[in-house]
């Protein structure tokens, strides 16, 4: 073998093993209510208390990171766009919104609280009858650490199809 055969070989067998590794860090949960699913990585997160159904609490074993994922019916029959207006008008924080994309039945808003960064993301699913929410906040400081983190989970993070 060249030197340089052997160094691909290395780096693939690394690539190979590492994403193994991850992927078994990485189960998929789901909701048995609603049937959204969500994944994290085991070796960063905990669950913590929470106090609402279909609502799951996590607390970053070594940094002030937390997030949290659920449904809820969505009775009143709000839209996207109405919701992330009352968001916008009734919650805290949102002075700073840096990323905020959106489609038919999703949004996401993100941006910076004082030293964290925040992303939250919500779907509508069931013609809208079901609003599915992802919320993360990070230290900013540990932006490199989490970003990637935070874009799997968000790539994870899929409404169901159970009508509640």
């Amino acid at each position: 073998m060249t030197k340089l055969t052997l160094a691909c070989f290395l780096l693939l067998a690394i690539a190979f093993a590492s994403t193994s590794a991850d992927a078994r860090q990485w189960p998929t949960h789901q909701d048995p209510r609603f049937g959204f699913s969500y994944s994290y990585p085991v070796d960063m997160f905990v669950p913590t208390e929470g106090e609402r159904p279909s609502f799951y609490y996590f607390g970053a074993k070594e940094a002030d990171a937390k997030f949290l994922v659920g449904a809820w019916n969505n009775e009143e029959g709000t839209t996207p766009e109405e919701f992330k207006q009352w968001m916008l008008t009734h919650a805290e924080g949102y002075e700073d919104i840096t990323y905020q994309p959106r489609g038919r039945s999703w949004f996401v808003l993100s941006g910076h609280r004082g030293d964290q960064i925040y992303y939250e993301k919500a779907i509508f699913s069931c013609s809208g009858r079901v609003v599915n929410v992802l919320a993360i906040a990070y230290p900013e400081a540990e932006r490199q650490r989490f970003d990637p983190v935070i874009e799997r989970m968000e790539d994870n993070f899929k409404s169901g199809r159970h009508c509640g």
